[in-house]
């Protein structure tokens, strides 16, 4: 219980300092809302700004896991924290910096989609996953986190938008043997749903199996 207290207690603090950097972001503060992305990260993470854009999603992950899983409040928190970050870069018309923030920001939304525990109290901020992809999506991505948008878009039944990540995975490793394996392996478990699930996933049964048989004759060829 003592535990349950702290931990909507800190929910709080975050949900405050967020309203706080909104609220100042649309008043055009921009230095002041950066100034209090910073201060809410040394409050809950007892580090600054900096520090968090100079590590490596890996690192990142790697802070807010505690005994093998995803904090996944504090995930968010830091996904968050680093979105509006991002969108405050590209007001200040940063693109560049703004890019690599927002892809941190993605990956951590994704990781903690992906690994979501029930009794998280910040879910509602999944929302924000497609607002940071649109912001992204013209440019190439890692494709560590192209195969998480994969799984992200399974998760979600958008199965088309999985496709077609699918094939850009394909082209952009020249359909490699590995690459080929893995889209098989995507259109095999698809074939196992029912088939309104796929349709309410555009992404048809007739059309999962034209994409498997070409991919067949290609890894044969």
């Amino acid at each position: 219980m003592l535990k349950r207290n702290m931990t909507l207690e800190l929910v709080a603090k975050f949900e405050e300092y967020i309203r706080k950097i909104l609220r100042n972001k649309e008043d055009g503060n921009l230095d002041k809302a950066i100034t209090l992305i910073d201060d809410t990260f040394k409050e809950i993470f007892r580090l600054s700004l900096k520090f968090f854009n100079s590590f490596s999603d890996e690192s990142l992950i790697d802070m807010i896991k505690s005994g093998g899983s995803i904090n996944s409040d504090k995930c968010i928190m830091m996904a968050k924290l680093l979105e509006e970050e991002g969108f405050i870069l590209e007001l200040q018309k940063k693109e560049n910096e703004s890019f690599c923030i927002l892809l941190k920001s993605l990956n951590l939304f994704l990781e903690a989609c992906l690994n979501k525990s029930s009794d998280s109290n910040l879910k509602d901020y999944f929302s924000d996953i497609n607002s940071i992809i649109n912001r992204v999506k013209e440019y190439k991505l890692p494709l560590y986190i192209e195969y998480k948008l994969i799984d992200y878009y399974i998760c979600e039944h958008k199965y088309d938008k999985a496709d077609d990540i699918i094939f850009e995975t394909l082209e952009f490793d020249n359909f490699s043997t590995t690459s080929i394996k893995s889209a098989l392996k995507f259109y095999e478990d698809l074939l196992l749903k029912e088939d309104s699930d796929l349709e309410d996933g555009n992404l048809p049964r007739s059309e999962i199996a034209n994409s498997l048989s070409d991919l067949k004759t290609k890894l044969n060829n």
